[in-house]
């Protein structure tokens, strides 16, 4: 031990053992110490950082050393689910506030440093008397966007990833959907404050009340108010100035965005990852993208999938996992005996163990009905267009889904009683039909005005006639599309079993507010106008296509009209 660092005391090792219990991880091995650094960047700015090191007995060696970087702080929360549970099982861990944030010097600018910075990191643990030789990363959401910023460039002494619910390409999230997505908001409310609040922002997130993901009533009514960049400007000041930014920016191949994408790290990473997502997480998208390019390229990769929100799949419930991946590929103690694709199927609530994700599915076909219903046989006659109405100052609600804190599996029969939505819902199912990978939708559509965004869902409608979603996607349409020709819409990936006796559902709106910035009904700039078109009609003359495959009859799933 150094003149500098610290023995775990009392406390710490209840917490220790209390948080090991939670996540369902075996003893410890050892205690630990801690040491505070500073590291310095090439530019002058040092970063804070603690380290951790093992008290192993018997002058034994670590089992192997974990570099996470962090923006939440390094607080006793956030610091045992990155750091302190592997010290207490024989690992290093240096856990590195990023830049601008909680003790580390510079100016936070979200996505922009992590690749330059991280290399720095990895050149100073180099130089350390304690450095092993070779290292892990570690962590999730930002932390696990600071991993792929540092495989944008992998170094050679990197030998394995844990990367749980996080992006690649922060432009994707904030605008891949043509649709500013919120919740970049309350985030930049969180960080914008993080000096003056207690708790990580994951914690912060987790306790957040009610359907809304927003911070605040004062912020929800500021993501309300219209001109929308305007009442962010009112409610955030001199805070959170890349919020902005975000906001000037919505071309996703803006120079802007270049340091904040990192597509290339999935095509040089050549490591052993664990990916880690749930079906209702905000990245899951990216996450299954990062999957299926590494496999493309015979990368060694691991897919876990539960059915959880972003909070949950930050690792609360996959860490048995992430210990045995750790032990084969840093500690080389053990083996890591799961399959590649560890898949939740929800409806039945079942782990699945697969060799690759998708699987092979064939296409089942399922019709619009008169009547608002879906068949899997052809209707006796065409089925009328159908039409409702979006209101740009009334927008369509956001329930459940892929959002930061407010998601998950939720129940959505309100959207049946709504009349800004169509809902399409099927006979009760006389076998059990199952869904792996992502299905698809086409549709022809009309707007007037041409001005509109789709949300589309598909849900399962249970046997007290209570409605759960399942998959869903937002797009904003392009006004100057040929409507003449079919929409195809892919929904995201899912895995799910409606059992016999339930029903599907597709739910079709015009708006998920607050999840994303609402279209206004006109040319204008959604995040800058408050010049609103009347409710706009939105005409539907449905030719749907789901990709859902059955255990039982080994089909896909299909509807047109």
């Amino acid at each position: 031990m150094t003149a500098q660092s610290a023995r775990r005391n009392y406390a710490g090792a209840t917490l220790d053992y209390l948080g090991a219990r939670y996540v369902g991880v075996g003893p410890e091995a050892c205690s630990y110490t801690t040491e505070a650094v500073q590291i310095p960047m090439r530019d002058g700015v040092r970063l804070a950082a603690d380290f951790y090191s093992p008290e192993l007995p018997n002058k034994q060696s670590p089992a192997g050393l974990i570099m996470i970087q962090c923006c939440y702080g390094r607080g006793a929360g956030i610091s045992f689910i990155n750091a302190r549970v592997f010290a207490a099982r024989g690992y290093q861990a240096l856990f590195v506030s990023t830049r601008g944030t909680h003790g580390s010097e510079g100016i936070f600018d979200p996505g922009s440093n992590e690749e330059y910075d991280s290399q720095d990191i990895v050149s100073w643990m180099r130089q350390q008397p304690w450095y092993p030789g070779s290292f892990a990363t570690l962590g999730a959401s930002y932390l696990g966007y600071s991993q792929w910023a540092l495989l944008h460039d992998p170094p050679e002494d990197c030998i394995a990833a844990v990367i749980p619910v996080a992006p690649h390409d922060q432009a994707w999230h904030t605008w891949g959907t043509g649709s500013f997505r919120l919740d970049r908001a309350a985030w930049s409310d969180l960080m914008s404050k993080r000096d003056k609040e207690q708790g990580s922002f994951l914690s912060n997130l987790a306790n957040i009340p009610g359907l809304s993901f927003l911070r605040s009533a004062k912020l929800e009514r500021a993501v309300a108010d219209l001109p929308l960049e305007e009442s962010l400007k009112r409610y955030f000041g001199d805070r959170a100035p890349w919020l902005f930014e975000y906001l000037k920016h919505p071309n996703v191949d803006d120079e802007y965005w270049a340091t904040r994408r990192h597509h290339i790290a999935l095509e040089r990473a050549n490591i052993p990852i664990l990916l880690v997502s749930g079906w209702y997480d905000t990245f899951t998208t990216q996450t299954l993208h990062q999957y299926t390019q590494l496999r493309e390229r015979g990368a060694n990769v691991n897919l876990i999938v539960g059915p959880w929100t972003h909070v949950q799949g930050s690792g609360l419930y996959s860490m048995p996992e992430i210990m045995d991946f750790l032990a084969e590929h840093v500690a080389k103690t053990g083996k890591y005996n799961r399959s590649q694709a560890r898949i939740y199927i929800t409806g039945p609530g079942e782990w699945r163990s697969l060799p690759s994700w998708p699987p092979s599915t064939q296409p089942h076909a399922l019709y619009l009905q008169e009547g608002s219903g879906l068949g899997f046989g052809l209707p006796a006659q065409a089925a009328r267009p159908l039409s409702f109405i979006f209101d740009p100052l009334n927008p369509t609600p956001s329930i459940g889904g892929n959002q930061m804190s407010a998601g998950g599996r939720l129940n959505d029969s309100a959207y049946a009683d709504r009349s800004d939505v169509l809902t399409f819902t099927s006979e009760a199912l006389t076998e059990d039909l199952e869904i792996l990978g992502s299905p698809f939708i086409h549709l022809m559509h009309e707007s007037n005005p041409p001005f509109a965004d789709l949300f589309v869902r598909l849900s399962e409608v249970d046997l007290e006639d209570v409605s759960h979603n399942i998959t869903e996607v937002y797009r904003a349409l392009d006004p100057a599309r040929d409507t003449t020709q079919p929409l195809k819409l892919d929904l995201q990936d899912c895995a799910h079993r409606f059992r016999a006796g339930t029903r599907v559902r597709i739910i079709i709106a015009g708006g998920s507010f607050p999840m994303y910035a609402r279209n206004l009904g006109t040319a204008e700039d959604r995040v800058r106008s408050d010049k609103t078109a009347p409710p706009a009609t939105y005409s539907e003359h449905c030719w749907w296509s789901l990709a859902i495959s059955s255990t039982y009859c080994n089909a896909n799933l299909i509807a047109n009209c």
